[in-house]
């Protein structure tokens, strides 16, 4: 079986994941701050983990949780904004904003900074789960704190393939999902909140920290509450560690000039529309269709007849469809991660001429 569908879950995993929760799981219960034994340094030995790879030097205001779209519920149920959002969103934010309660503004990318109130949160998504493209972050953080603007960055696409600088970008408030390229386990997840926001939790109950306290004063809020998830996550400080040994730099080049090959050789056929650019902000994925089939009909045939694993539809991220163009079936989608081999996207390749081919 080939797999090209790692913009939704990455397979396979690192050895070192499945390990690490295998130990996790065969070892005495850990939940930290809870027990004197050993291993109570998981969740702080994490936080410093994402503080490397992410460049946050307030690792401490990392937090964890069930997945990216819990951490956007948890963000955005945590303070009244204005909201302004870029139309390539993902449906984990899409969905909590227009069925909640902030004013919304949806707008597309070239119009980002004529519609920026003072005191608003602009939500960006790094890297475009329909098309790859790469945004320019830098840029849009500084113009945006001009006008007086915070910036929430959901890097459930990027984080693990794409450099992420944090500090340096001046970046508010960051999102990331754990089983995507930090190739951890699903069920896993966290988010970034800089220390002069003060968001009202949205959950509350034990966290073994000072179990005498039952309402909290002047604010002084916990996030991490229940039983945290140990097990994923340690499975998820194998993934992280598994990104940093190989370098996230190196990562991104690879897969980047994997993609840009993939996108020159589907350009080959004439039957072949393709809804990704290429070039240098190219993420680890391309969406594509074939005239004369349906995108659902090219993902049975790939499924069916080469054993591939790919996407088909609207992929959670039903505007930026509209702007494509492509709402009514949506796309073909193809999505690569560190242990894609060239091999594999050369029988890709080979597959979709003989599919173009007959028709």
């Amino acid at each position: 079986m080939i797999y090209l569908n790692n913009a939704a879950t990455s397979f396979p995993k690192p050895p070192s994941v499945i390990e690490a929760m295998k130990m996790a799981i065969e070892s005495p219960p850990i939940s930290p701050l809870r027990s004197n034994a050993q291993g109570n340094d998981l969740l702080t030995d994490l936080r410093k983990l994402f503080g490397t790879l992410l460049n946050i030097s307030d690792w401490e205001r990392i937090f964890f949780c069930s997945s990216a779209t819990d951490a956007i519920n948890r963000i955005l149920g945590g303070e009244e904004w204005t909201i302004v959002v870029t139309s390539d969103n993902h449906n984990s934010v899409l969905r909590p904003l227009l069925n909640g309660h902030h004013p919304v503004k949806i707008i597309s990318q070239s119009s980002v900074f004529d519609t920026l109130p003072n005191g608003s949160l602009l939500i960006l998504n790094h890297c475009s789960n329909v098309t790859g493209k790469i945004i320019d972050v830098p840029s849009i953080v500084r113009q945006a704190h001009q006008q007086g603007c915070l910036v929430m960055l959901d890097a459930s696409q990027s984080a693990g393939c794409i450099p992420i600088d944090i500090d340096r970008w001046g970046i508010d408030i960051l999102v990331f999902t754990g089983h995507k390229s930090l190739f951890g386990p699903t069920g896993t997840g966290g988010y970034y909140v800089h220390r002069a926001i003060n968001l009202r939790p949205t959950q509350f109950g034990g966290t073994g920290r000072d179990s005498s306290i039952i309402k909290y004063e002047n604010d002084e809020w916990e996030y991490e509450v229940g039983t945290q998830n140990t097990v994923g996550l340690a499975g998820l400080k194998a993934g992280v560690e598994y990104v940093l040994g190989r370098g996230v730099g190196c990562i991104f080049h690879r897969l980047q000039s994997e993609m840009n090959w993939l996108i020159n050789e589907l350009h080959g056929f004439e039957k072949v529309i393709l809804y990704s650019e290429g070039g240098e902000r190219q993420g680890p994925v391309v969406s594509f269709n074939i005239k004369g089939l349906l995108p659902s009909d090219v993902g049975y045939i790939l499924q069916n007849s080469y054993d591939m694993t790919i996407r088909t539809g609207l992929h959670c991220s039903p505007l930026i469809h509209q702007q494509l163009g492509t709402w009514e079936h949506g796309t073909v989608r193809v999505s690569l991660s560190d242990f894609t081999t060239h091999e594999e996207l050369e029988t890709f390749i080979y597959a979709i001429r003989e599919i173009t081919g007959s028709l």
